[in-house]
C-alpha cells in the first residue's frame, strides 16, 4: 500500500495538471471529514453530516482559485451557513435527544470543517508556488521520513512516554529519531532542488515543521481515544484511513503556506 501510494504522490505531483491535484484533494478532504465526522458524530443523523460534508468542501472548492484569501471567503461561507443550518435542527434535536443542546451538533462540525478541510485545501494553494512542486516534495519527504523513523527508533529503543494519555505508544526517543529522520530527508531533498540553500536553515525549518507534525499526529490520537476507535477508517489496507495516514501533513500544510506567502522563508 506505502509503495502504491508513494508512486502515485509522485506521479501526481510532477506529471498531472494543477486540476486533478486540486481534484485529488478535494476527494480527499471529503473521505477524510467523513471519517472525523463517523467518529465524533457517531450518534447524529446521516443528514447532520452529509451537511457537514458539503459546507467543509467550500474551502477546498475555493483552493482552485489558488488564493488564500478565497479560501478563508470559503471557510467563512461554510461556518457561517454552519450558523445558519443549526437553529433550523434545534427543534429536531430537541426531539431526538430530549436536550435543548446544539453543541454536539455545531462543535464537532465547525472544528471538523477548520481542521479538516481548511487545512487540506493549503495542499493546492502551494502547488502553484514558486518552486511549488519542490517545495512539496520537500514537505512530503520530511513527514514521511519523520514518521518512519519516529516509528522504528521508538520500536527499538522507546523508553520515556511522549503523552502518554494521548497516545501511549509514544514515546521521546521515536520522538527525536523522527526529528533526526526528517532533517536528514530534508537536506537529501534540498540538495537535489535546492543546492544553494542553507543547510542549517533547511534543518531549523524542518524540526519546526515536524513538531507541527507531531502536533497533528497527536490531535487525531486524542480524538480517536476519546471515541474509543484505533483507526479513522479501513480505506488503506495496513494503513487505516486518510487522517491516519495525513495527519501530520494536514497540519502542517498551512504552516508552510503562510511562513512562505508573508516571506517569513524564501526559497
Amino acid at each position: 500500500t506505502g509503495l502504491v501510494i508513494t508512486g502515485g504522490w509522485l506521479a501526481l505531483l510532477f506529471y498531472g495538471p494543477f486540476w486533478f491535484f486540486w481534484l485529488t484533494f478535494l476527494a480527499l478532504g471529503a473521505l477524510a471529514l467523513n471519517e472525523y465526522l463517523n467518529m465524533t458524530m457517531a450518534n447524529c443523523s446521516s443528514r447532520d453530516k452529509s451537511i457537514g460534508i458539503i459546507l467543509g468542501l467550500l474551502p477546498l472548492l475555493a483552493a482552485y482559485a489558488g488564493k488564500a484569501e478565497a479560501v478563508s471567503a470559503g471557510l467563512f461561507l461554510a461556518l457561517f451557513l454552519l450558523i445558519v443550518y443549526t437553529p433550523s435542527r434545534y427543534g429536531f434535536l430537541n426531539q431526538e435527544t430530549s436536550e435543548f443542546n446544539p453543541f454536539p451538533l455545531i462543535l464537532p462540525l465547525g472544528f471538523g470543517i477548520f481542521h479538516v478541510c481548511f487545512s487540506f485545501a493549503h495542499f493546492p494553494l502551494l502547488l502553484p508556488l514558486n518552486a511549488g512542486q519542490p517545495l512539496v516534495s520537500l514537505f512530503t519527504v520530511i513527514t514521511v521520513f519523520s514518521d518512519s523513523f519516529a516509528y522504528y527508533t521508538g520500536k527499538m529503543l522507546g523508553r520515556h512516554k511522549l503523552a502518554p494519555a494521548i497516545s501511549p505508544g509514544k514515546t521521546i526517543e521515536g520522538l527525536l529519531g523522527g526529528l533526526f529522520g526528517s532533517v536528514l530527508g530534508a537536506i537529501i531533498v534540498c540538495l537535489w532542488f535546492f543546492p544553494d540553500y542553507s543547510l542549517a536553515k533547511i534543518s531549523i525549518l524542518t524540526v519546526f515543521l515536524s513538531m507541527i507534525g507531531v502536533l497533528g499526529d497527536l490531535t487525531e490520537s486524542m480524538i480517536k481515544r476519546t471515541m474509543g476507535v484505533k483507526d479513522s477508517g479501513n480505506i488503506l489496507p495496513g494503513h487505516g484511513g486518510v487522517l491516519d495516514r495525513l495527519d501530520s501533513l494536514m497540519i502542517a500544510a498551512p504552516v508552510l503556506f503562510y511562513m512562505l506567502h508573508f516571506g517569513i522563508i524564501n526559497f
